[in-house]
């Protein structure tokens, strides 16, 4: 199993009677989901590595057959089981995007020097991304657009923002 492991969604049951599985996505847009043949799934039972044959969009959620699995009661059996992509196979973003799960654990700090905190998690409240930052026992909240964020340096590790310690 790789140990570089990403959550992207949940099984969701059967859909069918040919073996084909509901997922719900994390991402509204799937798009690592769409485009990695081989998942891993992880549920009480331990995990289990599947292949992808056919994907397409229902809604909200992905239906995906797999390879072997042509019984709706084998997917109702993984029915909440959590869907995970290995990180080395992400397709590669454009210069200045990045995934989400690339900001877990990068330093935060201010135009002042200052250290906020790292990044604990990335959230969406339907508008924009908000990064929680965690302080000490507590954490705040920055929104993730360009008006506070002045760089995001993956190699160094480091978010750069504009926001005052005292602003939490």
């Amino acid at each position: 199993m790789p140990a570089d492991l990403v959550a992207l969604g949940v099984v969701r049951g059967a859909y069918g009677v040919q073996g084909w599985v509901r997922i719900a996505p994390y991402d509204a847009e799937a798009t690592v989901l769409r485009g990695a043949a081989l998942w891993w799934l992880r549920s009480r039972g331990g995990e289990r590595q599947v292949t992808v044959g056919a994907l397409r969009r229902h809604g909200a959620l992905l239906l995906a057959k797999w390879h072997g699995c042509d019984q709706p009661e084998e997917v109702d059996a993984l029915r909440g089981a959590v869907v995970c992509v290995a990180r080395s196979e992400f397709p590669p973003l454009p210069a200045g995007e990045f995934y989400w799960t690339d900001l877990i654990g990068l330093k935060v700090v201010n135009r002042q020097g200052e250290c906020l905190g790292r990044v604990s998690e990335v959230l969406s409240n339907g508008v924009h991304e908000l990064i929680r930052v965690a302080v000490d026992e507590s954490s705040l909240l920055l929104p993730l657009v360009p008006a506070y964020v002045d760089e995001v340096d993956l190699a160094a590790r480091v978010i750069r923002v504009d926001w005052q310690a005292e602003w939490s």
